[in-house]
């Protein structure tokens, strides 16, 4: 394509065509993976558990660790208590998780992080 010269009206360039966009998008990642499944059941129900909608009991040491029972306790002391609703979750390759839930009308915030299918770490902001 010609064009002109800024200056010289005379002038001309010759400006290459602009190459070719890729026309496939990359592929979406997979959805509904084992790890984020085990990763959504386990936040599920430290959730629950931090609204007081289970007891503490559900919280085995196989799967939750310390940490998180103790934040979970604390958090059921402070007598929140009601129906919650997973909203939003992500999961990062490096095993963080993060997302928002719903309770009495309120959006909560969630982070933590899953390790050998595992909750090691958990809190509702």
């Amino acid at each position: 394509m010609l064009s002109p010269v800024p200056g010289l009206t005379h002038l001309k360039v010759l400006t290459p065509a602009p190459p070719p966009a890729d026309a496939t998008p990359p592929p979406p990642p997979p959805r509904g993976t084992g790890v984020q499944r085990r990763a959504e059941a386990l936040v599920r129900i430290a959730l629950e558990s931090a609204f007081g909608m289970r007891p503490l009991p559900h919280l085995r040491p196989t799967e939750f660790d310390g940490p998180v029972r103790v934040h979970v306790a604390a958090r059921q002391r402070q007598g929140m208590r009601g129906q919650v609703r997973l909203d939003t979750l992500h999961l990062r390759a490096d095993g963080e998780v993060f997302g928002t839930a719903v309770s009495g009308g309120r959006a909560h915030a969630f982070t933590g992080r899953v390790a050998q299918r595992r909750l090691v770490s958990f809190r509702v902001l």
